[in-house]
């Protein structure tokens, strides 16, 4: 076997770098087992929820009408693909469901939110429909910096609550016992996130925001008010931060006089 020309050894050790710098993704299907609830158990709410797993851990049900309560993954990611599942296994009630991805704390995070009908709570209303909005906290605790309204509010901006995008309307609302998909790219166009909800394959909405208010951060299930909320089937594609192009390439250029004098040795020696 003839040995490699050094010039293609060269060729061949810059292509290898060329691929570790590249970033590569890989599918994670989702174990819920360590993620964690929290509440916003405000004054005269209506109590905290009940998030209860499925006996593998791939699926999650919050099964109470309660306050606004969040299923956090407990981890700070900054550039994924995440979808899913979710459906409302009751008749009973009406009101929201959804997901917060960004989570910095309990008052800095996007919000996807999702109402059935139009409704009227504590001085704010609520149209039927989808909203994406961001709220902004200045201490990092929900239960001081907002309020049961801001996070009932989907129409206009409310306090730390800004509205980033809508799909109000008289038949925008979810349907109860009906399953719908739910896909989040986060962040892989740095300063921007894209929502898509779909209710078989009908798309229901495809909305991109362009927001750097929070470019990594925890994801979690989200519903306020509403009881009988399953999510299942969730994987996640997880892009790596690459490493760094020039740092690679002047390790490249750096190693090749040296891997040149080897070969050269090499050769040498061979005669």
């Amino acid at each position: 076997m003839k040995p490699l020309q050094p010039s293609r050894l060269i060729l061949a050790a810059g292509a290898a770098c060329l691929w570790l710098t590249s970033p590569l993704a890989w599918a994670e299907e989702l174990d819920l087992s360590g993620w964690q609830e929290v509440t916003l158990s405000f004054p005269g709410g209506q109590g905290p929820a009940n998030w209860v797993l499925d006996a593998d851990n791939r699926g999650v049900a919050q099964t109470l009408n309660a306050d606004p309560s969040f299923f956090l993954n407990g981890e700070v990611q900054g550039a994924y693909t995440l979808s899913g599942s979710f459906r409302v296994t009751t008749s009973f009630d009406d009101d929201y469901i959804g997901f917060a991805f960004g989570w910095q704390n309990s008052s800095n995070f996007y919000l996807f939110d999702w109402k059935q009908t139009q409704q009227d709570y504590q001085g704010q209303r609520a149209n039927e429909g989808m909203t994406i909005k961001r709220f902004s906290g200045a201490t990092g605790d929900g239960l001081v910096d907002l309020s049961i309204g801001e996070l009932w509010e989907n129409r206009s901006d409310l306090g730390d609550m800004a509205v980033l995008a809508t799909n109000h309307g008289s038949t925008a609302g979810w349907l109860e016992n009906r399953s719908y998909t739910f896909s989040l790219d986060f962040n892989l166009t740095p300063g921007s996130f894209r929502v898509v909800v779909a209710d078989g394959n009908t798309v229901l909405w495809d909305q991109t925001v362009a927001d750097s208010t929070f470019t990594s951060g925890q994801f979690a299930f989200f519903n306020n008010s509403q009881q009988g909320v399953a999510y299942a089937g969730f994987t996640q594609d997880v892009v790596p931060p690459p490493i760094p192009e020039p740092g690679s390439w002047a390790l490249l250029l750096a190693g090749a006089p040296l891997l040149g004098w080897r070969l050269r040795r090499a050769v040498r020696q061979r005669r």
